[in-house]
């Protein structure tokens, strides 16, 4: 948490402080914010001070000193349950607030002739109060120069030296954030050093990064393969924001479009009716379906979660489920794919690595199933369980989907490919939730094989978190199906990928390697690997 009397002076002086602005650069600008297709971009972006914008409305209210303390104006509050955190670098310089005109800078929003914070702190709370979120404001021990040319020589020479600045404030429980929103001016065509101090203090692997950069004139450069330099691990999304000092007045609407756009409340909702199980209902080939994996209390556990200590995604009440996505009507159907998202089983990446696979795989014939799994507290061996019962589900009901029931595979992006490989190694056949649970009551579907003919391997392997397998004599006994690997050069776990390889291939489990040159972790749905990886699976259908 940031230190309390940094807090308060930073407080004290918001009414007499502006941020000085300078540009980063851009992933995909929205016409109305980042458009800077006519302006020349300046070495540093770092601006004069000049004629401020000024707000007659504004979405940052008047606020006492003790709203501001409430709201998290200078410090991180975290939110239990809170899955997205706004992080932001937003730094001030002096104003004299009888005379803003005269000397505040186009960084600053104004209201009512008063400084109600930096153009970044703006965005981001359009932001915050459009998504929700944590709110966290990222501030160096030593305060920067408020004069210009000052600000201007210590930036550049902090740039020239990779000077990481001490920081006040950290985020105490960073493994309950999935979607990391992060802000900045662009300093010296860079990211300002206290960004890279951030960025290494943390790990976020296996989190979504999503920046968004306010500048004076040279939008976005290449600050997105920074980031992935220094976060090899995360998903840095390519839909950015770019917000233009000059453009700031016209832009509150096309921020919050931008928000609305990322769609971070738009995970799978569970069905609706408890009674929606896979034991129950009737498989539906031309319609989409969300259905539970197991009948309401009787779900093998060996997990006693019973109160959310405010960290983990999902609560007690949580039942697996998985949501169907038919191949359309007139394509061939050529099998079925389980596709378990990643997450470090902290949470599921559905909206990178679950359902806008899913969409593709349908559009190339085949019937494709996102699981939704149990994340923790519960354990791998619980998860995979999970999706064992959802193979069994789809070869009961194989003949419904048109497909021939050996040519169901199953795949999974990091720990989700981990998790599918747990299942192939120790809870496919007929082995069901007894194996872990002696109190679960086996059903019918319990008797259905849940044997898979492919398996996908995205910047994933066999073994446990952060460690792959490579156990050549437990490979070699479990009759593992074709393995398809797809992974970046750039990605952390490279050589695990390349171990697990090794091992599997002693084993003579069939292997099909796709690495992708220069690419980091976390890809997701990108980089053009899904065809590729469809044209494997229909042929390894084909020798079924």
């Amino acid at each position: 948490m940031t230190n309390k009397s940094k807090a308060a002076k930073g407080r004290d002086r918001m009414k007499k402080k502006v941020i000085l602005l300078i540009s980063m650069i851009q992933i995909m600008a929205l016409s109305a914010c980042g458009n800077a297709a006519n302006v020349t971009p300046m070495e540093t972006d770092i601006v004069q001070p000049q004629q401020p914008v000024n707000f007659e409305e504004n979405i940052i209210e008047e606020q006492t000193e003790q709203d501001k303390e409430k709201d998290g104006m200078t410090e991180s509050k975290p939110t239990q349950n809170s899955r997205i955190l706004i992080a932001y670098f937003s730094q001030p310089t002096d104003v004299d607030t009888s005379d803003l005109d005269a000397v505040s800078s186009a960084s600053v929003v104004v209201r009512d002739n008063e400084a109600a914070g930096s153009t970044t702190e703006y965005v981001a709370r359009i932001i915050q109060d459009t998504v929700g979120g944590d709110l966290f404001r990222i501030e160096t021990m030593e305060e920067y120069p408020s004069d210009y040319d000052e600000l201007v020589a210590q930036a550049r020479a902090e740039k020239n030296e990779s000077v990481r600045p001490e920081l006040t404030g950290h985020i105490e429980h960073p493994e309950q954030y999935d979607t990391i929103i992060l802000g900045f001016p662009s300093w010296i065509m860079d990211m300002p050093m206290p960004i890279y101090s951030f960025l290494e203090e943390y790990d976020f692997g296996a989190k979504t990064i999503i920046p968004f950069v306010t500048h004076g004139g040279s939008g976005f450069g290449s600050t997105s393969e920074t980031i992935s330099e220094l976060q090899p691990g995360a998903f840095i999304s390519d839909n950015g924001l770019s917000v233009a000092r000059d453009d700031l007045a016209d832009c509150e609407e096309a921020i919050r479009q931008w928000a609305e756009s990322l769609n971070l409340d738009g995970e799978n909702q569970a069905p609706e009716n408890s009674s929606d199980t896979v034991a129950g209902a009737q498989a539906d080939p031309q319609n989409q379906q969300t259905l539970f994996l197991w009948e309401e209390n009787n779900m093998p556990s060996v997990t006693e979660y019973t109160e959310n200590n405010g960290y983990y995604a999902d609560d007690p009440d949580f039942r697996p489920y998985i949501v169907t996505f038919p191949v359309p009507e007139g394509t061939e159907v050529k099998g079925a794919v389980l596709i378990c998202a990643g997450g470090a089983f902290q949470f599921r990446a559905d909206q990178n690595e679950g359902t806008p696979v899913a969409q593709a795989l349908r559009e190339l014939g085949y019937q494709s199933f996102v699981v939704n799994y149990r994340l923790r507290p519960y354990t791998q061996e619980e998860g995979a369980l999970d999706l064992a019962r959802a193979v069994r589900f789809i070869r009961q009901n194989a003949d419904v989907y048109g497909i021939d029931e050996k040519d169901i595979a199953v795949m999974g992006f990091s720990v989700g490919g981990i998790l599918a490989g747990e299942m192939l190694l120790n809870f496919d056949g007929t082995v069901n939730g007894t194996a872990l649970d002696a109190d679960y009551m086996p059903d019918m579907l319990d008797g259905v094989s849940a044997d898979a003919a492919a398996d996908g391997m995205i910047y994933s392997f066999y073994g446990r978190l952060s460690v792959a397998s490579k156990d050549v004599e437990k490979f070699a006994a479990s009759d593992l199906p074709p393995t398809y690997f797809c992974y970046g050069t750039r990605d952390p776990f490279v050589r695990e990928f390349e171990a697990c390889i090794e091992a599997l291939q002693q084993a003579e489990v069939p292997v099909e390697v796709d690495v992708l040159e220069g690419r980091p972790h976390g890809y997701g749905y990108t980089e053009g690997w899904i065809p590729a990886y469809a044209k494997w699976l229909e042929n390894v259908f084909s020798n079924n």
